[in-house]
C-alpha cells in the first residue's frame, strides 16, 4: 500500500495496523510450520535415529545417566558416605576373549644344531621363554550317530514261557525332542538359535551347513521348528497362566509379513508381545494375530486383573474403563514428542523444559531402583519414596502443558506434543503406583526388538502355523535371556530333558524363570 492511500484517521490507521499485525502472525505461524515439516523429513530421511544426546548435545550429558544431575532444589545437599571393601585393581587394556575356552600349549625349540655351542657343542642353557597366543577357529564339525539297539528274544529255558514276561525286548533308545528326527536335540537347538536369538535365515543356514557337508533343505528347517514348538506347548501354556497372574503387565505389537494370510491376499499382521513377571522374575510372551484390533487385546487379557502399562496406540483405550485393569501410560512416548518438536525447531525452543523435566523423573527412578536393588530399600519403601520425589515434577510439568496449551500454536510440534502429554499424563503417572513398574515401556520394546531385527532377515513367514511357531520359540528364547540363560546352552538343556519328564510339574520346572542358569551344563548333547 503506497502512502498516499493511507487513511488520515487515527482509528482507521490502528485498525489497518491491527489488520496486518494479524496477517504477519498468520504468515509466520504458517511459515513456521512448513519449517517444522521441512526439518522433520529431513531428520526422517537423513537424521540419526538414536534419542539419547552427546556431551555436546546436552551439557546435563545423556537422560539415563543423569541420577546425579538433578536433585529437588529445595532439599539440602546429602552426602552419603559409602564403606568400600579392599579389592584389587582391574587389569588395564583390553578386555579378554577367551573366559573357559580349552588352552593347548605347542612348545617351539630349536633343533639340537641350532642350540648347540659353537664352541663345545653342549647344550645351551634354557633361561626362559617367551609366550603369544592366537585363536583358532574351528568350522562346524558334523558327525553322523548311528543309535544300535540291542534286540533280545525269548529265554530257551523251560520256565520261560510261564513267567509272563514278553518274548521279545530291546534296549531303549535316545529321547528326541521329535520323535523320528534325523537330528539330535542339541543339533535341533543350534538350528532355532540360529534364526530366533541370532537372526540367521533358515535359507542362509541350510547353506552354511551345506559348506560343512550336510544337505539340508530349509524346508525341513522350518519343520524342525514347528516341531519344537509343539513340543514346548505344555511350556508356553503354563507361561500364558504366569503372565496372566503377574500384577503387571507390559504390551507392545509389531507389523510381521505372512504368505498365506488364512483367507485373504498375502498382507501385514501383528505380533503380540507381552512382558509380566513370575515373583520378580520376568516373562516374556509373543502371540501372532492377523489384526491389531483392540479385541484382540481383550483376547490376550481375558480375566487379568492388575495393571497394564502400554505406548500410546488408541487400540488399548478402551482398557480403561475395563474391571480390574489399571491402564497405565508410557514417559518415553510423551518425551519423544517433544524431542520431535525440539528437533524440528533446529534444537531451540521450549521442548527442551519438558524433556529436561522429564529427565528428573527418570533421574529418581535410576536412584531409588539402585538402592532397592542393592537391597538398601523395601519395595514398600521405594514406592513411597519414590511417589513423594516424583509426584511435584508430574504437578511441575503438568502446570508447565498447561501455559503451552494457552501460548503454543496448536498446530505446531510443540503444541502437538503439548496436547498429547496433557491427554496421556493422567494415565502415564500411575507408574507410581507398583514397583515392577518404570515410567516407559521400554522393557517391552527391548524384549520385541530382536524379534523385529530378525524380520529384516526372514523377512516374512510362510505360514499362520509359522507364525505361531515362532511366536512360542521367541517367548521362549526371550524369557530365557532375561532372567541369565545363554540361548543355546538353555535349549539344550531343555530339548534334552524334556522329552523325559513324566509330568507337568516336571515340565514346568524347566521353565527359564523357575530353572536357575547355574544349575546345568553349558552343552548337552550333540
Amino acid at each position: 500500500m503506497q502512502s498516499a492511500e493511507l487513511p488520515n484517521d487515527i482509528e482507521a490507521l490502528k485498525a489497518l495496523v491491527t489488520e496486518y499485525s494479524q496477517k504477519i502472525a498468520t504468515l509466520n505461524s504458517e511459515l513456521q510450520w512448513a519449517n517444522e515439516k521441512y526439518r522433520a523429513l529431513e531428520m526422517r530421511y537423513f537424521g540419526r535415529k538414536s534419542e539419547q544426546y552427546t556431551a555436546e548435545d546436552d551439557k546435563q550429558n545423556r537422560l539415563f545417566d543423569e541420577a546425579e544431575a538433578f536433585q529437588d532444589p529445595a532439599a539440602p545437599p546429602v552426602v552419603e558416605k559409602v564403606a568400600v571393601p579392599a579389592h584389587e585393581r582391574a587389569k588395564r587394556g583390553r578386555k579378554t576373549k577367551d573366559d573357559n575356552l580349552p588352552v593347548h600349549e605347542i612348545i617351539h625349540e630349536l633343533s639340537r644344531e641350532e642350540r648347540a655351542c659353537p664352541s663345545c657343542n653342549d647344550d645351551r642353557p634354557a633361561i626362559g621363554e617367551e609366550r603369544s597366543s592366537e585363536y583358532r577357529l574351528i568350522p562346524a564339525h558334523i558327525e553322523k550317530i548311528v543309535h544300535v539297539r540291542k534286540v533280545y528274544g525269548p529265554c530257551r529255558c523251560n520256565g520261560f514261557a510261564a513267567s509272563g514276561a514278553p518274548s521279545v525286548v530291546s534296549a531303549p533308545g535316545p529321547a528326541k525332542i521329535i520323535p523320528g528326527s534325523d537330528f539330535s536335540n542339541g543339533s535341533i537347538a543350534f538350528f532355532i538359535t540360529g534364526k530366533y536369538a541370532d537372526a540367521v535365515p533358515f535359507y542362509r543356514m541350510a547353506k552354511m551347513l551345506e559348506r560343512s557337508g550336510l544337505s539340508v533343505s530349509r524346508q525341513t528347517l522350518s519343520n524342525l521348528a514347528i516341531g519344537a514348538a509343539r513340543a514346548i506347548g505344555d511350556l508356553t501354556e503354563a507361561m500364558n497362566g504366569d503372565v496372566l497372574a503377574s500384577p503387571v503387565i507390559l504390551m507392545d505389537e509389531t507389523t510381521v509379513q505372512v504368505l498365506k494370510h488364512g483367507e485373504g491376499p498375502p498382507g501385514k499382521s501383528y505380533m503380540w508381545a507381552m512382558r509380566g513377571f513370575s515373583g520378580d522374575k520376568p516373562i516374556v510372551r509373543f502371540a501372532w494375530n492377523a489384526s491389531r484390533s483392540g479385541s484382540f487385546a481383550d483376547t490376550l487379557l481375558k480375566g487379568y486383573r492388575g495393571f497394564l502399562q502400554t505406548d500410546g496406540y488408541a487400540g488399548y483405550d478402551h482398557l480403561d474403563g475395563r474391571d480390574g485393569i489399571v491402564h497405565v501410560g508410557c514417559f518415553a512416548h510423551i518425551r519423544r514428542k517433544f524431542v520431535e518438536a525440539w528437533e524440528t525447531a533446529g534444537k531451540t525452543g521450549r521442548a527442551k523444559e519438558a524433556i529436561d523435566t522429564i529427565a528428573k523423573l527418570y533421574a529418581v527412578e535410576s536412584t531409588l531402583r539402585e538402592r532397592m536393588n542393592a537391597g538398601k530399600l523395601a519395595a514398600a519403601e521405594f514406592v513411597g519414596t519414590r511417589e513423594y520425589r516424583a509426584l511435584p515434577i508430574i504437578a511441575e510439568f503438568r502446570s508447565w502443558l498447561d501455559a503451552r496449551l494457552l501460548d503454543t500454536a496448536p498446530q505446531s510440534a510443540l503444541g502437538k506434543a503439548a496436547s498429547y502429554a496433557a491427554k496421556v499424563l493422567p494415565r502415564a503417572e500411575r507408574y507410581l503406583k507398583h514397583e515392577l513398574m518404570t515410567p516407559d515401556t521400554n522393557a517391552i520394546e527391548n524384549a520385541i526388538r530382536p524379534f523385529v531385527i530378525g524380520r529384516k532377515n526372514w523377512l516374512f513367514s510362510g505360514s499362520q502355523l509359522g507364525a505361531h511357531s515362532s511366536a512360542a520359540l521367541y517367548s521362549l528364547i526371550e524369557t530365557a535371556k532375561a532372567n541369565g540363560h545363554e540361548p543355546y546352552a538353555y535349549l539344550s538343556h531343555l530339548f534334552e530333558y524334556l522329552p523325559r519328564c513324566g509330568s507337568l510339574s516336571e515340565k514346568h520346572a524347566l521353565l527359564p524363570y523357575r530353572l536357575d542358569p547355574k544349575s546345568y551344563a553349558a552343552a548337552n548333547g550333540v
